[in-house]
């Protein structure tokens, strides 16, 4: 668990861990990235209440979550990794059900959902309460479901033993996540919310994104760049995909293209000329697009097909915008 500045939170969150601590068999490790609120000290004292099992490790200074996540990779010595945000909740009965899950069927990897805002959110879709060994139907779920949260995906720990967090100050998750599925071999998809994600002010993916009246186009183009790297390595990994895994590929580029258009519309639009905005859709969309396994207009053509309208409608939108 990597701790930042979270002193509001991080009790609570602990709590609902030790609570469902077994007498042996999981370890906990926080790591603290240089926190100024007292999030370290927080994390001390309840480490050690709850005895042997929990650590607290400090970093020298603050360096991101991608490096406080690759160094707790490096401390973890169980079969499996867990990473929860310290600002969320382990809803009851998560540790023991994961404990049911890998001692009878030791999936590669175990899917979970989660609850926000009281409301119970699916996080995959696909088979569920089975082992299935299908890599292209563990990924048509990802991208289907287009939840790249690392919390909600327990993997065997020697699956990362080639893979760590790249230096992004967001989207991290969403850099990683494709990657370390492309290694699995099995996965168990439990749909039940193991986790309480609860929404905070500060969120980096959140500032990068979705920030009122603010485009940053700095993290959109670190978005664009991740999508192409993963979109890439999916394409190489999956070299015979069927047609609906393409489609559900392209249509995953095309709504992170409507998404960046509309943050841009909707935060530029009457305050550079238009001429200006259309050149910046042109250049997302074609960012975009070179990531897509289908061009878009091929994609307009297929959705057309599917009797998806509404998808339709808004891609055709924004790619009449950019014309």
């Amino acid at each position: 668990m990597p701790v930042f500045n979270v002193a509001p939170y991080l009790a609570e969150t602990l709590a609902s861990i030790a609570a469902q601590l077994p007498a042996a068999g999981v370890e906990l490790l926080l790591l603290d990235d240089w926190s100024t609120d007292g999030s370290d000290a927080i994390g001390a004292r309840i480490c050690a209440e709850i005895g042997p099992a929990a650590s607290l490790h400090r970093q020298a200074e603050n360096g991101g979550v991608a490096a406080a996540r690759n160094r707790l990779l490096n401390l973890a010595k169980g079969d499996y990794v867990w990473f929860i945000d310290a600002d969320d909740l382990l809803l009851p009965g998560a540790i023991a059900a994961l404990h049911a899950i890998v001692m009878r069927d030791a999936p590669d990897l175990v899917l979970c959902d989660y609850r926000k805002r009281g409301r119970d959110e699916a996080a995959f879709t696909g088979t569920a309460r089975r082992i299935v060994s299908d890599r292209e139907a563990l990924l048509h779920g990802l991208f289907a479901r287009r939840r790249m949260h690392l919390w909600t995906k327990i993997a065997r720990r020697n699956l990362w033993h080639d893979l760590r967090f790249p230096p992004l100050a967001c989207f991290e998750d969403m850099a990683v996540v494709p990657h370390l599925f492309l290694t699995v071999r099995s996965h168990y998809y439990e749909p039940a919310p193991w986790i309480d994600y609860r929404v905070r002010e500060g969120s980096l993916t959140g500032l990068a994104t979705r920030t009122a009246g603010h485009f940053d186009t700095a993290g959109n183009d670190a978005l664009t760049a991740v999508l192409a790297d993963i979109m890439a390595a999916v394409t190489a990994g999956l070299p015979a995909m069927h047609d609906d895994m393409r489609y559900c590929l392209a249509q995953f580029c095309a709504k992170e293209y409507t998404k960046i258009g509309w943050r841009l519309v909707s935060t530029r639009a009457g305050r550079i000329p238009w001429q200006a905005l259309r050149r910046e859709l042109r250049r997302y969309r074609d960012l975009t697009e070179a990531a897509s396994p289908l061009p878009f207009a091929a994609l307009l053509r297929t959705h057309r097909q599917h009797r998806k309208f509404g998808r339709w409608f808004v891609l055709a939108l924004f790619v009449r915008l950019a014309a």
